[in-house]
């Protein structure tokens, strides 16, 4: 769809939204002074971003229910107004920038919705059948999903004759390298396509990624909180692993799933589900697994490996963690740090501190389960939540700019422990 086009609808459906919600009586969204600062919408009119100000908002929790309150209203009035094919699903986004143009050019320059594509499987295997000469690029601090996805896509990409290799991944741990060792791109090699697996934003990308921006991108993803940002994209957030959507375009490209493919997607599924005791594990994803032990996945091997088996550098620093635990909010919050001083005192790795964040989530009694850590200095921390039905993880990540999944998500800040910790209390109100 041509560009201008594409602009028209945006301005269309902005115009038609400024309307429709200074006419809503919902008391919720009559807070302050509302306006629509941008919309973006997709080339297959699929989902529409609409990018809210509003000056004066006195609670943003009420306000985002009654948006969601008034979406399916808002959708069937713009598509009775509008004459489109299809009538976008309106994703609605706080935007809280000061300088209004600034913040539009940095969310085209960096979002590009405009020009994604979304696909099914069946479109996903032809585009991959069209083309050719494949780098496949994971995200940055790589955990089992994105490592599992793109080991059995470089695999399977290959065994239908194309040419396909992973870019090397600075922040891969020896416990995955293995998986995907035998695929890494040599110095040297000029790739055609690019393919993005996991990974829900730019700013996710590994910092020896940013050379291919030029290049023709496909991005295959579960994450609900994508960005849209690549040319084409699969995105499915009912999969509980990416692993899942990488399985169906396998068999939809006709590869033969041996024993290589069934224990790298395993270690996918399994990564991202805790060995399929998180409650992101649906029925799909154990009938997957199922057809992958089937299809030779070593499960035995590999759940000792992932899950059974922990070094001497993982007990310390879970014993440090468990001792500074704090509880907040009649003990439904649990909040746990990793310092630098932490990781040095427990002499423990990367690969020590996999899915760690686990951790204050497993009490009982606690909603949501935090954990703050350092990364390259006391000012620069990530931060994974993680929570049960009650609680979303992705409304409080994308809040500090994050993202992810409702019972799984994280965020960076360049501040402090103390200094997220107190923003964080302040937020967790409009949340519980």
């Amino acid at each position: 769809m041509a560009y201008n086009k594409i602009e028209r609808i945006n301005e269309d459906i902005q115009r038609v939204l400024s309307t429709l919600l200074r006419e809503i009586k919902d008391p919720r969204l009559k807070q302050g002074m509302v306006s629509i600062t941008a919309v973006l919408t997709t080339g297959d009119l699929r989902y529409a971003k609409v990018f809210l100000s509003v000056y004066g908002l006195e609670s943003e929790k009420e306000f985002k229910k009654g948006l969601k309150s008034a979406s399916g209203y808002l959708r069937r009035e713009l598509g009775g107004i509008l004459d489109l094919r299809y009538t976008p699903e309106l994703i609605f986004v706080l935007d809280k920038s000061i300088e209004r143009g600034a913040r539009i050019n940095t969310l085209l320059n960096d979002l590009d919705i405009k020009t994604s594509k979304m696909m099914t499987t069946v479109e996903t295997a032809t585009w991959l059948q069209n083309r050719d000469n494949y780098l496949i690029i994971t995200h940055r601090r790589p955990d089992g999903d994105t490592i599992g996805c793109a080991g059995a896509l470089a695999h399977g990409l290959r065994e239908c004759g194309k040419t396909a290799y992973i870019l090397k991944n600075p922040e891969t741990t020896p416990r995955y390298q293995v998986f995907v060792e035998e695929y890494i791109a040599a110095d040297g090699y000029t790739p055609e396509n690019i393919i993005i697996v996991d990974t829900a934003s730019r700013e996710l990308f590994p910092e020896n990624a940013e050379e291919y921006d030029d290049l023709e991108s496909l991005c295959i993803d579960h994450h609900p909180s994508n960005t849209l940002y690549a040319d084409y994209t699969r995105l499915d957030g009912a999969f509980a692993s990416c692993g899942e959507i990488i399985y169906e375009i396998l068999l939809a490209l006709d590869v033969k799933i041996g024993e290589e493919i069934a224990g790298k997607l395993y270690v996918a599924l399994s990564t991202d589900t805790g060995c399929f005791a998180y409650a992101n594990t649906s029925a799909n994803t154990l009938q997957v697994a199922s057809k992958l032990i089937e299809c030779g996945a070593p499960h035995r091997e590999l759940n000792k490996t992932l899950f059974r088996t922990k070094t001497r550098g993982r007990m310390k620093i879970e014993g440090l963690i468990l001792s500074g635990l704090e509880f907040h909010f009649n003990d439904t919050v649990a909040i746990s740090t990793i310092t630098r001083d932490m990781m040095a005192k427990a002499n423990a790795t990367e690969d020590d501190v996999d899915d760690i964040s686990s951790i204050p989530g497993s009490i009982e009694g606690v909603l949501a389960g935090i954990t703050i850590r350092e990364m390259t200095s006391e000012k620069n921390c990530k931060v994974s939540v993680r929570s049960g039905a009650a609680v979303n993880s992705n409304d409080i990540c994308t809040r500090f700019g994050g993202g992810g999944h409702p019972m799984a998500a994280g965020f960076t800040l360049e501040a402090s422990v103390a200094e997220i910790k107190e923003k964080l209390l302040e937020a967790l109100p409009d949340y519980l």
